[in-house]
């Protein structure tokens, strides 16, 4: 992956002071432990996914490393008292950890998008095409 076109491609990073290439490179050895490619993930597809996941680990690390960083839960508060301080949070609206996760950064949320997309696409392995649809009950096509 190149690091200018990431750059470009997410302006938020642009800042080489901030985000400097060795911090970049090193999130991106990251990324590549939760992306693999496939044949479904593979060539551009596979480019832009890890540049989605590379931005999504900055934005987590730029959250928790500036002052206004909270160190608490994340969500949406549905309740709050402030004598002996009770807070309570909606339950996320996601199907497990990895979409939750992914939910906290726009740039989790598209990636999220795109592998859902991928996920989903229709497959036929084997047999006949024209019988994908059909099944096969005692000898007889339905």
């Amino acid at each position: 992956m190149d690091i200018a076109t990431f750059r470009k491609m997410f302006p938020a990073y642009s800042d080489s002071q901030t985000f400097s290439n060795e911090m970049i490179e090193m999130w991106l050895d990251v990324a590549n432990v939760h992306l693999k490619k496939g044949w479904s993930l593979s060539g551009k597809t596979y480019e832009h996914a890890i540049m989605l996941m590379l931005a999504h680990l900055l934005h987590s690390v730029a959250k928790t490393s500036s002052g206004n960083a909270e160190s608490g839960p994340a969500g949406i508060v549905t309740s709050a008292t402030e004598g002996s301080v009770s807070v309570s949070f909606a339950t996320p609206t996601t199907k497990d950890a990895w979409e939750f996760w992914l939910a906290s950064s726009p740039y989790g949320l598209q990636l999220w998008a795109l592998l859902q997309q991928l996920g989903t696409g229709g497959l036929f392995i084997g047999g006949l095409p024209e019988r994908s649809a059909v099944r096969k009950v005692g000898g007889v096509f339905l």
